[in-house]
């Protein structure tokens, strides 16, 4: 079987000013370089299909290792930028052997089962219409002139629609993939002239993914699934746990708001950084040399593109954070912290006239608790950039470290990581901050204004503002109050009966035990405690 990638870079984008889709453009490179890398590590080829802007950044610029390179996209014209799937559409009509294709934000960590690759036809799951399906479908059966038959006739047939989810997407039947490509093509070029009135974006799920499925069903030709479940078109969880690789999941797909979460893409940098250290900083010299402006950025401009550099910046930074060497004299790190993004929270909210809050109140604290995260930061500016990006190094791992081993978990020994400060707040300022910072986190999509009493993490970084917050609630406050000194996971469990009713502990202690252990996960993920190996 041929495993495939597809890059159309339209003429009128350019790599590194454009992010295309992706929160900043890095996370676009960086997905690219680990798609391609796991997909050849497991798989032992793939090809590329792209035209020649695509093939130019993938493999004059980044060096991927595919197989073959095919610039078949010069002769594709797209009558309209936003039809981003059509160019996956074409290289499916190019192939005459079994295949498959695979989105370039797709990650396997694992070979795919011999028997979903032996398919006549396969893809990633069926995703049925619950929120923006059913919207759109509206729209085009008001708008659009042409439908192919068996989109008619599932439009036509009164019950909710479905789709296929063309994460991966392909087979053997290659007759069937040439018929459906024809369909494609003709549903799009027939309804161009209609686009003005609808959401051609939303589109492309439909001439790429819901034809595939009807026009399955309407041949009774069955679909070969990664995932059996039936999936709502915005109900994929966990597919962005980069952490809970491989211990938990072996494929990963950060479809739609995943790419704009800045949370989920430094997971997925992480994960390059830490697999293919060579690709991860190859990239970040080639957005340094294009003037791109990156989330974390404290390398040597000059000397990045060379291994020697990466490499002892690597051997310096572990040594720095396993040797605990916190400070640095040579190092100058901006004494005076940006929070412009924080009075900006400010002014939204106090702005908004329908919000009922005391906005008194809440100038108030903010004016309070801006001075206490600013003294915070100031302390925590002594914390070397080396100290802390060893730290990130090594964070990788801790979660794998910590939950490898459920027989050892209990034993496992916790603590506290440096420069952590709790602040005390009347408002969620860090719950306001993840509101705007975070996407498709339904609790943050909820989150509103309110008067009490709230708890900020924070978590000194090497970042351009020098930290990151968390909200977070009394009880992770009383965790990492216990874990200041190291304490295995069986004393923390122990510790923490004493604030749970008696009840709870004598007949749901396995609930009690699973909530713990949800709080220890989350402060690994934060950061703010490690394993002690």
């Amino acid at each position: 079987m041929n495993f495939l990638h597809t890059l159309y870079i339209d003429p009128s984008k350019q790599p590194f000013a454009d992010s295309f889709g992706w929160l900043r453009p890095e996370y676009h490179l960086m997905s690219w370089a680990l798609s391609c890398l796991q997909l050849q590590k497991w798989h032992g080829n793939v090809e590329l299909y792209a035209n020649s802007a695509g093939a130019e950044l993938l493999i004059d610029m980044l060096r991927l290792p595919y197989t073959n390179v095919y610039t078949t996209h010069d002769d594709l014209k797209l009558a309209d930028a936003r039809l981003w799937a059509l160019p996956k559409i074409y290289t499916y009509s190019l192939q005459a052997e079994p295949f498959l294709h695979i989105d370039g934000d797709v990650f396997l960590f694992d070979k795919l089962p011999m028997k979903l690759l032996e398919s006549p036809l396969i893809a990633q799951n069926v995703e049925v219409a619950a929120e923006y399906y059913p919207d759109t479908q509206k729209e085009l059966m008001e708008n659009f002139t042409y439908f192919p038959p068996c989109v008619k006739a599932d439009f036509l047939s009164g019950v909710p629609i479905n789709a296929v989810n063309a994460g991966i997407l392909g087979g053997s039947n290659i007759s069937f993939m040439k018929q459906y490509t024809c369909e494609a093509f003709e549903y799009v070029n027939r309804n161009i002239k209609h686009f003005q009135e609808v959401n051609v974006d939303r589109f492309n799920v439909f001439f790429e993914q819901h034809l595939f499925y009807s026009l399955a069903k309407g041949q009774n030709m069955p679909t070969n699934f990664l995932f059996e479940g039936i999936f709502e078109d915005r109900g994929y969880t966990n597919f962005g746990n980069f952490y809970e690789v491989p211990l938990v999941r072996n494929y990963l797909h950060l479809l739609g708001h995943y790419k704009r979460d800045e949370d989920t893409c430094l997971q997925m940098a992480a994960k390059l950084r830490e697999l293919y250290p060579e690709y991860y900083y190859r990239i970040i010299a080639l957005c340094k040399k294009n003037k791109v402006s990156l989330f974390t950025d404290f390398y040597n401009a000059k000397s990045i593109e060379t291994k020697d550099y990466y490499q002892q910046l690597i051997k310096s930074s572990t040594n720095s954070f396993e040797k605990n060497i916190t400070t640095n004299k040579t190092e100058q790190r901006e004494s005076e912290p940006n929070l412009t993004f924080l009075a900006n929270i400010l002014n939204y909210y106090f702005n908004i006239s329908d919000k009922n809050f005391d906005k008194q109140h809440f100038k108030a604290d903010w004016i309070v608790f801006s001075e206490k995260l600013t003294s915070v930061l100031k302390q925590n500016a002594t914390l070397s950039e080396y100290y802390l990006y060893g730290r990130d190094l090594m964070s990788a791992q801790w979660y794998t470290q910590v939950f490898a081993n459920p027989s050892n978990f209990q034993q496992m020994s916790l603590v506290q990581t440096k420069g952590l400060h709790i602040i005390e707040s009347s408002f969620n300022w860090a719950g306001l901050v993840s509101k705007h910072y975070r996407v498709g986190v339904k609790y943050y999509e909820r989150l509103d204004v309110s008067e009490g009493q709230f708890f900020n993490l924070v978590v000194p970084e090497i970042i351009g503002s020098q930290f990151l917050l968390y909200d977070i609630d009394e009880l992770t406050k009383i965790v990492l109050d216990l874990l200041t000194d190291p304490m295995s996971v069986k004393g923390l469990m122990t510790e923490m009966q004493q604030y749970f009713e008696d009840d709870v502990i004598q007949n749901h202690f396995d609930a009690f035990s699973n909530f713990i252990t949800k709080i220890i996960s989350q402060l690994i993920l934060f950061k703010a405690i490690q394993p002690l190996i």
